[in-house]
């Protein structure tokens, strides 16, 4: 059986070895998290829209955010009601108040949501199963989501305690009947859910004829992209269409072209995972290049023995890869734990998926494939002369 050298170098120094690989390791932790700190931002940006019951939705051609999503005439989704294909619609009410923390009763910005509460427009029952509980202006839900600012009584997030809680959006009294869970975005830390009336009184100066977001449902069998053409000649009027008509695929689409291309969020992310890439080569790198230069008369006599330049550059290869695969795995290990801490203490969703361990372990293999390669200068200029 041929001899490993590749794995016998690797553990002819474990002191060396170690530091090494801890220094890889690192490298790849920090890809990890940067990644996992990018899905967060995807899901987080597309969470209220994932949780919302729609096939094609009606939208300001000023939307910014969903905070900042701008109006539209109410008339316009009834319009579109009458289009074939288009089996029920509903509408949703945004606007931003200020909460006042019960605890401290200083105030902060909240998300409220305004619906027909025998209308859900959302689809996920464990975010409308309270909707019955809002029978008066004054009755709201409370996201368990919402930041630990807003004043829970554990001081952590809202939960069944703090049914019965009384304080003031907008300087109007509320009090908490029920509780949800759904997350209310990148724009907002907390968000609220009120029926019409509520929404009115919290803010008084919104028109009972306009809308932020039209959700319309189809029928089966209907293509959304037809359905959407069809609502969008309907309104179009001299060439202008006084709203923006999208698919369910087209509303995650630019909200995630919005957060991680309209915004630095994605460019920093990036950054970090190609600085991180860029470190762990260099720690490679510099690892191989310190063995080469150590063991130049040990591959001398190796070519003396007449083993050929690929053999010796296979064993430096094999290195590299020994010493990425070694690093790998305690840094996924490692990178689970902390996505379980931070996304608790941060309250953000970093979950952890196949598709990103297979593309970590594919930049892991060309970082020490690109390390090992540049390594390879050295070995090329081993002669047997090196001997003597």
């Amino acid at each position: 059986m041929r001899t490993n050298v590749a794995l016998l170098n690797i553990l002819s120094n474990p002191k060396k070895t170690l530091l090494s690989l801890a220094g890889i390791g690192t490298a790849i932790l920090l890809i990890f998290m940067q990644l996992g700190f990018r899905g967060a931002v995807e899901n987080t940006a597309t969470n209220i829209y994932s949780k919302m019951d729609f096939d094609i939705l009606l939208r300001s051609p000023d939307y910014l955010h969903f905070m900042d999503s701008g109006t539209i005439e109410r008339r316009f989704l009834n319009q579109a009601s009458v289009v074939a294909g288009v089996a029920d619609t509903n509408f949703l009410r945004v606007t931003v108040a200020n909460w006042r923390n019960p605890q401290k009763l200083n105030t902060k910005a909240m998300l409220i949501v305004g619906i027909d509460p025998l209308h859900s427009p959302f689809k996920d029952p464990r975010v409308d199963h309270a909707f019955d509980l809002l029978t008066a202006p004054e009755t709201i839900l409370v996201d368990t989501k919402s930041n630990w600012e807003f004043g829970p009584r554990n001081g952590r997030r809202f939960a069944e305690a703090d049914v019965g809680l009384q304080t003031e959006i907008a300087n109007r009294q509320v009090q908490v009947v029920g509780l949800f869970e759904m997350g209310a975005g990148l724009a907002a830390n907390g968000a609220v859910i009120c029926n019409e009336a509520g929404f009115r009184r919290i803010d008084p100066l919104a028109a009972p004829d306009r809308i932020n977001f039209g959700l319309i449902k189809l029928a089966p069998g209907r293509s959304a992209h037809e359905v959407a053409a069809e609502i969008k000649e309907l309104l179009t009027r001299d060439g202008i269409t006084p709203v923006d008509v999208l698919t369910r695929r087209e509303t995650l689409d630019r909200e995630l072209t919005r957060w991680l291309g309209e915004t630095p969020i994605g460019f920093i992310f990036n950054l970090g995972v190609f600085i991180a890439f860029v470190v762990g080569a260099v720690i490679v790198y510099m690892v191989l290049g310190n063995d080469v230069a150590n063991r130049l008369h040990e591959y001398a006599t190796m070519r003396a023995m007449g083993y050929s330049g690929m053999y010796l550059a296979s064993i430096v290869l094999r290195q590299a890869g020994y010493l990425a695969g070694f690093a790998f795995g305690p840094a996924l290990l490692l990178s689970l734990v902390l996505y379980s801490i931070t996304g608790n203490l941060a309250n953000i969703n970093l979950t952890m998926t196949w598709d990103r361990i297979a593309f970590v372990l594919s930049l892991t293999l060309a970082m020490s494939a690109l390390s090992g390669t540049i390594a390879l200068k050295k070995l090329w200029q081993v002669a047997p002369a090196e001997l003597f």
